[in-house]
């Protein structure tokens, strides 16, 4: 009996210790991981938005955020002086946050954080260590003109992390070989041309730069052209609205100087 119940507390005693085992371990990995490139990117990134969010409120309303918010109230596929999207935006952010300067700047802020981490993962698909990963995170978080963008209603808030993510998705098609990264190329160019219609110099600069190197391989894949057809079609309803207005935002543009 004495025998019985000493294996026991020693079979209790190795599964306790065992457990323990498991348990620094797994804190030996967070903590490795949270000194990662990784970890490091993401500890900016969630710092990023964080900042966005406490300073949201601090200055008043700016005038193109009443503009927006009032075109998120009359939702088209197009307007004089801009693409649709940034209406879309206010008209979710009002309906599900309310009318505050910080309801009214959180996904700013969401997409900040976004571009912060997109930039860290480039600079990994690139080849970059932790110090480069970081880097490349800390340097967009802080640039200034993100600062400002990041806490304001615009579509200029979107615009660096759909420029980044189709980067790092270029980069990766090209890199790996999968040409199934084209098609979610596609589906981001087309979200940010919806955003803004000065994708299309980030578009031509993406063709230009494969058509003028080795690189240019890739236009020998179909993914590569269905990946343009769907950013297209992404695209089309405001073409459309452009169209049967007139092209109105050609004649903004003639005329605004």
């Amino acid at each position: 009996m004495g025998a019985e119940l000493g294996r026991e507390a020693r079979s209790t005693s190795l599964a306790d210790v065992a457990r323990g085992e498991r348990v620094a371990l797994g804190w030996e990995g967070l903590e490795e991981w949270a000194l990662s490139g990784s970890g490091i990117v993401v500890a900016l990134s969630a710092g990023c938005f964080l900042l966005h969010v406490l300073c949201s409120g601090r200055y008043g309303y700016f005038r193109d955020e009443l503009y927006f918010a009032a075109c998120g109230d009359h939702l088209a596929w197009g307007y004089v002086d801009q693409a649709p999207l940034i209406a879309l935006v206010a008209r979710v952010s009002r309906t599900l946050l309310g009318d505050s300067l910080f309801a009214l700047r959180f996904l700013s802020a969401v997409a900040s954080g976004a571009a912060v981490l997109v930039a860290g993962a480039i600079a990994r698909e690139l080849g970059g260590q932790r110090y480069a990963q970081g880097l490349a995170a800390l340097t967009v978080l802080l640039a200034p003109i993100y600062l400002t963008f990041g806490n304001l209603l615009t579509m200029n808030a979107f615009e660096p992390l759909f420029w980044g993510l189709c980067g790092l998705l270029a980069i990766r098609a090209i890199r790996s070989g999968r040409g199934v990264y084209w098609l979610w190329f596609g589906v981001v160019a087309g979200l940010g041309l919806e955003n803004k219609h000065s994708m299309l110099f980030f578009g031509s600069g993406i063709f230009l730069g494969l058509l003028l190197t080795e690189e240019r391989r890739v236009f020998r894949s179909r993914w590569t052209w269905l990946g343009g057809i769907i950013a297209m079609l992404i695209f089309l309803p405001n073409v459309l609205w452009q169209a049967g207005h007139g092209w109105p935002t050609l004649e903004f543009l003639r005329y605004r100087q």
